[in-house]
């Protein structure tokens, strides 16, 4: 079902809630604060990035949400149930699409259906579904090294929602792509959520991919990280890439430039 994406989807409880979380790690040279005091609400359907330097605990909140690392203090919690291990219904991709190299392309997107022991039939056809959409329909028996880094990525997105995820967590997915193929994978991830209302959380450092697919920006600081800013971004949907030739595109890019500068952060944008 194709949703109306003008607007976020609002409400009164938030479907992720994250309240005064902190994350210290412990070192030989000491314990490090890596995330301090973070508080967001997130809206099912959202979509909502978070941007900001190296080391900031961008990475880090993203495991947490999904359930693969713990908070220090504070909470998390999805509909309203905290979050102590992986949630059902979560996909995620990370930059480097740790895809098993003596599995054919299908049977790489087939792996969370193996693993969570689901009907297999039904997810064969919407793996193959999904490869078909991306562009990968004459590649299921290939290996991922006979595959180029884009067409790799786009079978690592294909395997996290073969499942058919309500949130979808994205580690800097497209952060090692040529401009070229991140971004028309920027266009077909915006498709593929504006279609399935999924709620997402994407990392990057990109301001300019930030400000292309969200309709809010958590804009961070450097370690100990935390939120400096909450950016909404008000252009309506769906966006092309000639958005980025507006003057409001311009304005939002000041913004945030001016937001890392006021706060001692050189931001190098990515391509």
């Amino acid at each position: 079902m194709t949703m109306d994406r003008n607007e976020v989807v609002s409400g009164e409880n938030p479907h992720i809630r994250i309240q005064g979380v902190s994350k210290i790690y412990a070192s030989p040279r000491g314990d490090v604060l890596a995330l301090t005091d973070a508080t967001l609400d997130i809206q099912k359907g959202e979509f909502v990035s978070l941007l900001g330097p190296s080391g900031c605990g961008k990475s880090t909140l993203l495991k947490m949400v999904g359930g693969l690392d713990s908070v220090t203090t504070g909470a998390i919690s999805l509909a309203g149930a905290p979050i102590d291990g992986p949630p059902v219904g979560l996909g995620m991709v990370f930059q480097k699409d740790v895809l098993l190299d003596w599995r054919t392309v299908l049977q790489n997107v087939m792996l969370p259906v193996e693993l969570q022991n689901l009907d297999h039939a039904e997810h064969l056809d919407r793996a193959t579904t999904l490869l078909k959409l991306f562009g990968l329909g004459d590649f299921l028996d290939k290996h991922p090294w006979e595959l180029s880094g884009g067409m790799r990525q786009r079978v690592a997105i294909c395997r996290a929602l073969v499942t058919d995820p309500s949130l979808l967590l994205m580690d800097e997915p497209f952060g090692a792509l040529d401009a070229l193929t991140r971004d028309e994978l920027n266009l077909e991830l915006q498709d593929i959520w504006m279609r399935s209302g999924k709620t997402i959380i994407f990392v990057t450092h990109s301001i300019s991919e930030a400000i292309m697919l969200s309709d809010r920006i958590c804009v961070m600081a450097a370690r100990p990280g935390r939120f400096i800013e909450i950016i909404k971004i008000d252009f309506p949907r769906p966006r092309t890439l000639a958005v980025r030739e507006t003057p409001e595109f311009a304005d939002y890019t000041r913004r945030v430039r001016q937001i890392f500068e006021s706060n001692g952060v050189f931001q190098h944008e990515k391509a």
